[in-house]
C-alpha cells in the first residue's frame, strides 16, 4: 500500500533507504523461512577417508614464552653486557660508542650469537618523547652493527625510554649514566 508521497503507508517519516532496506530484510526472512519449511535430507556419510582424520584442534591459550637464553661474557668479563652512552636529547653514536660497537659486532659474529639493543634515557621529557628517542638510540646501534656485518636478523631492538635508569638520582651525573642503549649477546 502506497501513499501518495511513494512509500509504504505508515513509513512516511522513515527515510526511502531505510525503509527499502527494512522491505529487503522482511523479504530475506520470508525466503529463509519458506526454505526452511521443507523436510531436509540427513546428510550423506562421510567417505572413509574422512574418517580417518584427526579431530580439529581445539583452540588453546598460547603458550608463555620461553624464558630467554642466559647472556653471554664479553672479552671484557662483564656478564654478555656492554653500554653505550649517548648526549642529551641526541641519538647520534659518539666517537667512544664505536670501538665497543666493533667488539660487540665481532663477538656476536664470532659466536653466530644474536644481540639485543636496549634503548634508555633520562627522565627529562614526556614518556613518549622517551620512547621514542630510546628505539632511535637502539635503531642507530643496530644500523652500526650491519655495517660492521651482522645479520639484522640477529639483531632485536627495544626501547624502555626512561622506565630502566642505571643511575637514580636527578642531577646531571646520574642522567648521563641514563643516557645509553645496552648491548646484550645472546
Amino acid at each position: 500500500m502506497k501513499t501518495r508521497g511513494g512509500g509504504i503507508r505508515g513509513l512516511e517519516s522513515v527515510p526511502r533507504g531505510l525503509a527499502a532496506l527494512a522491505a529487503t530484510a522482511v523479504a530475506a526472512a520470508v525466503t529463509v523461512a519458506a526454505g526452511c519449511s521443507h523436510e531436509q535430507q540427513p546428510p550423506a556419510k562421510p567417505p572413509a577417508k574422512a574418517a580417518a582424520r584427526p579431530a580439529p584442534a581445539v583452540a588453546r591459550a598460547p603458550e608463555p614464552p620461553a624464558p630467554a637464553p642466559e647472556p653471554q661474557a664479553f672479552n671484557g668479563g662483564k656478564a654478555g653486557k656492554e653500554e653505550v652512552f649517548f648526549d642529551f636529547d641526541s641519538s647520534l653514536l659518539r666517537a667512544e660508542a664505536r670501538p665497543v660497537l666493533q667488539k660487540v659486532a665481532e663477538q656476536a659474529r664470532q659466536r653466530d650469537a644474536a644481540v639485543r639493543i636496549e634503548g634508555n634515557c633520562d627522565e627529562v621529557g614526556t614518556t613518549e618523547y622517551n620512547i621514542a628517542l630510546g628505539e632511535h638510540r637502539a635503531r642507530q646501534a643496530k644500523d652500526y652493527l650491519v655495517k660492521l656485518g651482522v645479520p639484522p636478523s640477529k639483531i632485536e631492538t627495544v626501547s624502555y625510554g626512561s622506565e630502566r635508569p642505571k643511575a637514580e638520582g636527578h642531577d646531571e651525573a646520574a642522567r648521563a649514566q641514563n643516557r645509553r642503549d645496552d648491548l646484550i649477546l645472546r
